[in-house]
């Protein structure tokens, strides 16, 4: 959401603050969570606000204010621990100076001007040590707005992949199920195709006098593919050496017929 910079109208934050503790019945929260609450939706609306809502900065009016809460946190958890909490501590304004990275345009970074650090940036920097994190500029909106953008590309991608391997997934689920059918159906052809050539030889092998050989064995279809079965020295083990003509394979393969005398 970013038509509007702020949901405070004419009031100052303070003012914000007062109408919706009034409205609500509720004490006036910390300056902190007030500035989050004021860029996120009216007083009548607003709901208390929480340190998971900067998890969520499509909800706020403008990138800009978001960024400025989210330094301001990960700042003082930098500089005073992990126990941090900007929501329950004092309201630090040279916290604020660090995280905004000084005064931009004469105010500090949160509070829309009604608070004041009583030192200047440089005067922070001097009584810093060399183990202190350092300090960096403020982010101007542009480069903000160009860091979501590409964001929101990289999850846009990201997606994307995702969507396309469980697809990959479902085709290859879809696959391992298919070929157990595909095999029976192969199969079921070459076991009708070579009872039809063995009938033929049946029927040359008696016009000739000849008798005709043992019915071959059929060999289950497998993954590799029944062809493979006519290359397999078993596949005719249990055949034996008839003397008439050779027994069909069991894949179809062209059986010899007798040449009648």
């Amino acid at each position: 959401m970013e038509d509007v910079p702020h949901h405070q109208g004419s009031s100052n934050l303070f003012e914000y603050g007062d109408n919706w503790a009034h409205h609500h019945k509720k004490p006036v929260p910390s300056l902190f969570d007030l500035y989050g609450m004021a860029h996120m939706a009216p007083y009548k609306k607003a709901k208390p606000f929480t340190e998971s809502d900067l998890d969520h900065p499509e909800s706020f009016t403008n990138i800009s204010s978001h960024h400025k809460l989210v330094k301001y946190r990960d700042e003082g958890k930098a500089r005073k621990g992990e126990d941090f909490n900007p929501s329950q501590d004092p309201f630090d304004t040279e916290l604020v100076m660090i995280s905004g990275g000084g005064r931009s345009h004469g105010s500090q970074a949160i509070g829309d001007g009604l608070i004041c650090c009583p030192r200047t940036l440089p005067q922070i920097k001097k009584r810093m040590s060399s183990s202190d994190p350092e300090i960096t500029p403020r982010a101007r909106p542009v480069e903000l707005a160009m860091v979501a953008l590409v964001e929101k590309e990289r999850l846009k991608t990201q997606a994307l992949l995702e969507e396309a391997k469980r697809e990959a997934a479902e085709r290859e689920r879809e696959m391992e199920e298919r070929t157990p059918k595909l095999l029976e159906e192969d199969r079921n052809r070459n076991e009708a195709s070579n009872r039809a050539l063995y009938e033929l030889i049946v029927t040359m092998c008696e016009k000739n006098g000849q008798a005709p050989p043992p019915m071959p064995h059929i060999a289950p279809a497998t993954t590799h593919g029944s062809r493979q079965a006519s290359t397999n020295p078993s596949a005719s083990a249990n055949v034996g050496t008839p003397t008439g003509p050779s027994p069909p394979s069991a894949t179809g393969a062209a059986l010899t017929i007798p040449t009648p005398p």
